[in-house]
């Protein structure tokens, strides 16, 4: 496994462990599993009607090659950079930001997973082009994640912390204390609510200094809060200016 490091706007470098091999041949072969059962299920139904290939090629287009050929982008574009495998073995495709990849993106890498297994639904053919690329890039990437700049991950943390830091302040007696905080965008404070959630589920206390320190830094604040509850505190302060301009 490869440690990650991966710059933000705020000078703080994001941590990842990318995923090894061996997990993502686990998560592929639970695809290919499920892939499989749905192919036979399929098949098995439209034989059931007497419905063979011949003489029906486009209904079996329709109801069994093309569910078998969309299930990866499909997969994971709608759930966030994972499948069934993947989220079985706790892995995620994110883009070199660290962010969420684009519909682009999982498009590229699902092109690309064609192009590199021509034998795409024959037994384990497909992972042998792909694996080679995992094993010889820093950051197990395969040629569909090397175009579309995307890499794979390793979600798997320890703790569990509840995501609670934006909360509805417009019918409370809240009292923002640092109104400098509007010299930030939308997108800053979506980078410091990532931060400071990656922080409090790892538990890495250091992480919260550093996005804190930053975040002092730039608004020329004074304060001796602990960092997370000063992150908190942004936060809430950055809701209710927002939440009281509309």
């Amino acid at each position: 496994m490869a440690d990650i490091k991966i710059p933000t706007s705020f000078n703080i470098d994001l941590e990842f462990e990318s995923a090894d091999i061996m997990k993502r041949f686990l998560a592929w072969l639970i695809d290919f599993a499920i892939r499989f059962f749905y192919y036979l299920v399929a098949y098995m139904t439209l034989s059931s009607f007497r419905i063979e290939m011949e003489g029906h090629v486009g209904i079996y287009f329709f109801l069994v090659l093309l569910p078998l050929l969309f299930y990866f982008p499909v997969a994971e574009i709608g759930m966030k950079g994972q499948t069934p495998g993947k989220k079985m073995l706790h892995l995620q495709v994110v883009s070199m930001t660290g962010n969420q990849p684009s519909v682009s993106q999982h498009l590229i890498r699902w092109i690309f997973r064609i192009i590199e297994t021509p034998l795409y639904f024959f037994a384990l053919v497909p992972v042998i082009i792909p694996a080679v690329s995992i094993v010889r890039t820093p950051y197990n990437q395969r040629l569909g994640d090397l175009v579309a700049g995307t890499i794979v991950i390793s979600t798997k943390r320890k703790g569990s912390i509840e995501e609670t830091i934006f909360r509805d302040l417009s019918h409370s007696d809240y009292k923002p204390q640092f109104p400098q905080i509007m010299k930030l965008s939308d997108r800053d404070m979506n980078k410091v609510k990532d931060l400071l959630d990656r922080a409090l589920k790892a538990k890495d206390e250091d992480l919260a200094a550093r996005v804190a320190m930053r975040v002092r830094e730039v608004l020329h604040i004074e304060t001796e809060m602990p960092n997370t509850h000063f992150l908190e505190t942004v936060l809430n302060d950055y809701n209710y200016y927002t939440t009281k301009e509309h």
